[in-house]
């Protein structure tokens, strides 16, 4: 089996019930072997998908069809070894789990702009964060 990494992100539509798609997110991961890690911060989606090549690129199509999310961008795809996100269906980073410092450490600038990341800084930024969160 061939592992891969995909790191995205978009924008929430307004009025979406984003607590609702992480629900059924987590159960559609389990049942696709798929682990990860998502951050939903000042209306914006970046997250982190991992497992089986087909099952990840799966999901993501589904998710760019997915009319909740605006301007899905693809930030990183990658073979990978070993999961890096691999005791969550799907963990979440709430927004009050975001630092500032963790922020800068990784951004372009002093807003949060993921579009302007790279899939290195996605990746650090999303494992940085998954420290400070309960394993669920």
């Amino acid at each position: 089996m061939c592992l891969v990494s995909l790191i995205y992100t978009s924008e929430m539509t307004a009025n979406t019930d984003f607590m609702d798609i992480l629900v059924v997110s987590r159960k559609k991961n389990e049942n696709s072997g798929i682990t990860g890690v998502l951050l939903f911060f000042n209306n914006n989606v970046v997250q982190c998908l991992e497992g089986a090549r087909e099952a990840v690129n799966t999901t993501y199509a589904s998710i760019v069809r997915d009319k909740r999310h605006r301007n899905p961008l693809l930030l990183d795809y990658r073979h990978i070894s070993a999961r890096v996100f691999s005791s969550w269906s799907m963990g979440y980073v709430p927004e009050s789990s975001v630092t500032r410092s963790i922020l800068l450490k990784y951004s372009v600038s002093q807003d949060f702009q993921p579009r302007l990341l790279s899939g290195d800084n996605c990746l650090g930024m999303l494992t940085e964060l998954s420290r400070e969160i309960p394993t669920v």
